[in-house]
């Protein structure tokens, strides 16, 4: 009888290419990829937990899989509250920080045997760093994936001229914070233009600390090579919203990178991330973040309704905060995406860095 594996993925792109690590780490001990229609003979599940839903819907994916599979062994990691399936039997928690030491042999590299939804469109998605200590307020990313660890660029060179190989035209280079990437990332971008034959580069989630004139200058030099979309979340455009948040920039940083992106490049498309309801988030600071968002002409805006999150800052500060009305939450957040036409290019994350 052969085994038999089910991998369900929730959240970023960084947890798909992490569930697609650890996918290729069975078949490497000769199991085979199924769907959930089979008798799985292993499940694994990565979850997520940045927003309140994800992780509920996470958690409930556990127990709908353990339901329908009892006698299957259940392997979850992941961001969600883990703590909360630990007694059902035949579920293991796998910790975040045993899974990335297990996949960190295989340097970010997986085979198309996955089949995964990006495989089939010959799209290889590249994780080049993990873990995040910017501790913005809202956030709980930093207190589940702590620990800082980077793709050497020879290593990420080596991986996509083996997903070239194996029939990958296009890879999507991700992290968990990007900003914190230890060799520098339009070194690492540069590197893999001249050194693989990739026909395409696209990004997930970049934060705009991460455009410099060297980034810019790529897309002079490889036009036809860079995606013309790029995802850059700047989460509000109010100055004093930001600093509350400890993004680690202000609006006069946004303009000035978006400005110099489309003045020395013209073609590009952008895509943001954007909170409405943080705490004490006034009309004003959300019509701040609403002009921004109409002169940078974005599009493409993922829009999340501020959730308070265990152990961050925000959620302590605020705790006994006015909370604002769930009919301004909804005005402001139909506002934001009545700005987004329905012809958009499709982005390439969910909330990031």
């Amino acid at each position: 009888m052969s085994k038999t594996f089910l991998a369900v993925n929730f959240g970023c792109r960084v947890n798909s290419a992490e569930t697609n690590q650890w996918s290729q780490t069975l078949i490497n001990q000769g199991y085979i990829s199924s769907t959930i229609h089979d008798l799985p003979s292993i499940i694994l599940i990565n979850t997520c937990s940045i927003t309140k839903k994800g992780d509920l819907e996470s958690l409930g994916k556990v127990r709908s899989l353990h339901q329908k599979y009892p006698k299957t062994k259940i392997y979850v990691t992941g961001c969600a509250n883990l703590e909360k399936i630990k007694n059902i039997p035949n579920v293991f928690i796998f910790p975040n920080n045993k899974k990335e030491d297990l996949l960190k042999s295989l340097n970010s590299s997986y085979t198309p045997q996955i089949k995964d939804k990006f495989s089939h469109t010959n799209r290889f998605l590249l994780k080049v760093q993990s873990g995040c200590t910017q501790f913005c307020s809202y956030c709980i990313v930093p207190f589940k994936r702590p620990n800082l660890w980077s793709l050497e660029i020879e290593k990420a060179i080596e991986t996509v001229k083996k997903a070239v190989i194996d029939g990958y035209q296009e890879i999507i280079i991700t992290g968990v914070n990007i900003d914190e990437y230890q060799y520098n990332f339009s070194t690492l971008i540069k590197e893999i233009l001249e050194k693989t034959d990739i026909n395409l580069i696209s990004f997930g989630s970049i934060p705009i600390n991460c455009i410099d004139q060297k980034f810019i200058n790529l897309f002079k030099s490889y036009p036809q090579r860079l995606s013309n979309f790029i995802h850059i979340p700047i989460q509000s455009g109010s100055d004093k919203i930001l600093k509350l948040m400890n993004r680690p920039y202000i609006t006069k940083d946004i303009l000035e990178k978006f400005r110099n992106l489309t003045l020395e490049i013209g073609n590009l498309k952008f895509g943001t991330d954007i909170i409405v309801g943080f705490p004490t988030e006034s009309d004003q600071d959300f019509q701040e973040t609403l002009n921004l968002c109409q002169k940078i002409k974005f599009s493409k805006i993922h829009t999340f309704k501020y959730s308070p999150r265990p152990n961050t800052k925000a959620r302590f500060i605020f705790e006994n905060s006015p909370k604002i009305s769930k009919e301004t939450l909804k005005s402001r957040s139909q506002q934001i995406r009545q700005l987004i036409s329905r012809k958009t290019l499709p982005s390439h994350q969910i909330p990031g860095k």
